[in-house]
């Protein structure tokens, strides 16, 4: 059974880059390292290619504002836990 914890960053994630729960995307980067082992394409071209996406997708989470909208997701979840002391 995952955490509240678990289940808020999950909510979080798919709210604001879904394609990180997509395996299609990991496995587009470890195709990305085979062609870095094989020689096809340098690590600093496998680096540049990883940290643009990471920027793009960064940049997109802190333009959406969507911290209400997930207040009601973790509201939802964290009905199914009971408090802890």
């Amino acid at each position: 059974m995952p955490t509240l914890l678990g289940e808020m960053i999950y909510d979080v994630v798919n709210a604001s880059i879904k394609q990180l729960l997509n395996p299609e995307l990991t496995a587009s980067w470890e195709k990305g390292l085979t062609y870095v082992s094989e020689g096809s394409i340098t690590s600093e071209e496998y680096m540049q290619k990883l940290e643009n996406f990471v920027a793009g997708r960064t940049a997109w989470v802190l333009k959406l504002n969507n911290h209400y909208d997930l207040r009601n997701v973790f509201d939802a979840a964290a009905a199914n836990y009971k408090k802890q002391k």
